[in-house]
């Protein structure tokens, strides 16, 4: 029987179009991404066979050579993969992208004690993480990185010095437990504190790669001491002053010989305004809120009240107040009263007065040299920017109240906030603009620190213990 395939397709074109239609959409839709890696054991550096890759919650998975390779496809990104090995810790890597080289993964037998992997990944990396010790605290020691890690409710600790790439270069326990935390003062150097109260100065010893704990001093005493200063450039010791319960600043640097000399100083009335403007409120609607006994409201110069009632981080329990909630929203509503003083690379001072809206520039003799407009810390930052030219993948994020300063390269940074996540910025000083940002991997991020372009920072997962985790920015 002859069938006419007109009948079926009135015309050739449309036969034609109809074919391309349908292999366009297998293209599409049967589209793979190859990830390709080695994977080696941390200790020895020779290659694993038969680990066991699979990405979560499917069944696609492959497993490792007897040269440590692998090659897995998989529909789409991003994906989370699973490692796994019989004498090897089970890891977790998320693959964001896809890159023509390949990855390589170093593995931590279980065997082996603290650190548990180091992942040599695009953009970040665990220094220390371990099922068994967890990190109390660390400080970034130039090159080196020290971290306070601890296990049995703190009465087992020790202090473990690494490198920039995550070797270990001494271990040592401690002068006293259980341990408090790593205290740095404005002359970089780093101290041990114990929850008796007690201060150690730590020190390294090159030569015989071993810890000391040179002196022993209180920590209140230390803090007392240091607290005004902020940092030393040539033979000046610069320090700030927090006048007017925190609305205002004053900073300069003593000179040998010659005591203190002023530089600058600095009252937030806006936010004094507003201060008062909230007291009004709460004085006329709110009959349970506590009489301010010290208020009376702006003097002739604008605003003369005592340090205690103007302190919103006082509690109501304490002589202050603010309950709880109100000192937790008072805190944030006020953030603009941070006044940063930051030596630069080219050991200049940047003054970052948010209540003018400016990056004031001076000379270490605090001779003024220029402003540089800045808008970044407006509050919340929409999709797009036009005054700092940042584009943000999504609306919501807020900023996050803090300048943070490269330690190595002097480069400053500055944090925004959305739900648990971190996004960082580096803040062009000649402009008052913002570099493209950098989300940081992991949700929850504690204690941010910022070296030669990576930042480090502290991160716990549900059922994990704290781990150190590096970010190239």
């Amino acid at each position: 029987m002859h069938m006419d395939l007109k009948g079926i397709y009135p015309n050739h074109r449309q036969f034609f179009l109809t074919a391309l239609l349908l292999f366009l959409h297998f293209f599409l839709y049967s589209q793979t991404f190859e990830f390709k890696g080695i994977i080696r054991d941390e200790q020895t550096l020779k290659p694993i066979p038969d680990v066991n890759i699979k990405v979560t919650g499917t069944n696609t998975g492959t497993a490792t050579d007897q040269s440590g390779r692998f090659a897995l496809r998989f529909g789409k990104i991003p994906v989370s993969l699973v490692f796994s090995c019989v004498g090897y810790e089970e890891e977790n890597f998320r693959v964001s992208k896809i890159t023509a080289s390949q990855i390589e993964f170093f593995m931590r037998s279980k065997a082996y004690n603290l650190k548990e992997m180091n992942v040599t990944a695009n953009n970040y990396s665990f220094l220390f993480k371990d099922r068994d010790y967890s990190v109390l605290d660390y400080e970034l020691a130039e090159e080196n990185v020290l971290i306070l890690v601890f296990r049995t409710l703190l009465n087992q600790s020790r202090l473990v010095l690494l490198n920039r790439t995550g070797d270990t270069l001494a271990v040592s326990t401690l002068p006293e437990i259980p341990s408090a935390r790593l205290y740095k003062d404005f002359l970089r150097n780093i101290h041990y504190c114990s929850k008796q109260g007690n201060a150690y100065q730590c020190s390294y010893d090159r030569d015989i790669k071993s810890l000391e704990f040179l002196f022993r001093t209180r920590l209140d005493s230390l803090q007392t001491l240091f607290k005004p200063f902020i940092f030393k450039l040539n033979d000046h010791i610069y320090f700030q002053e927090k006048i007017y319960g925190g609305f205002g600043t004053s900073f300069g640097f003593i000179e040998p010989g010659k005591g203190k000399k002023y530089i600058r100083q600095v009252i937030n009335k806006k936010k004094i305004t507003e201060y008062f403007d909230d007291q009004v409120f709460y004085q006329r609607w709110n009959i349970n809120y506590p009489a301010q006994q010290n208020f009376s409201g702006p003097a002739s110069d604008g605003f003369i009240i005592t340090d205690q009632a103007f302190d919103f981080s006082i509690g109501d329990t304490s002589g202050g107040v603010y309950d709880k909630s109100e000192a937790r929203a008072h805190v944030f509503e006020y953030f603009k009263m941070t006044f940063p003083v930051i030596r630069t690379k080219d050991n200049s001072i940047a003054f970052f007065n948010f209540g003018s809206d400016v990056i004031e520039m001076m000379d270490k003799d605090g001779k003024f040299l220029n402003k540089i407009p800045i808008t970044f810390h407006k509050g919340s930052m929409s999709k797009y920017d036009s005054a700092t030219r940042v584009s943000l993948p999504e609306t919501g994020w807020r900023w996050g109240t803090m300048i943070l300063v490269d330690e190595n390269n002097r480069d400053m940074y500055t944090l925004f906030f959305k739900n648990d996540m971190v996004r960082i910025h580096r803040i062009d000083l000649e402009t008052g603009q913002l570099h493209k940002g950098t989300i940081l991997p992991l949700p929850y991020p504690e204690k941010i620190e910022i070296y030669d372009g990576e930042a480090y920072f502290l991160n716990k997962g549900l059922n994990e213990n704290w781990k150190l985790v590096r970010c190239k920015l």
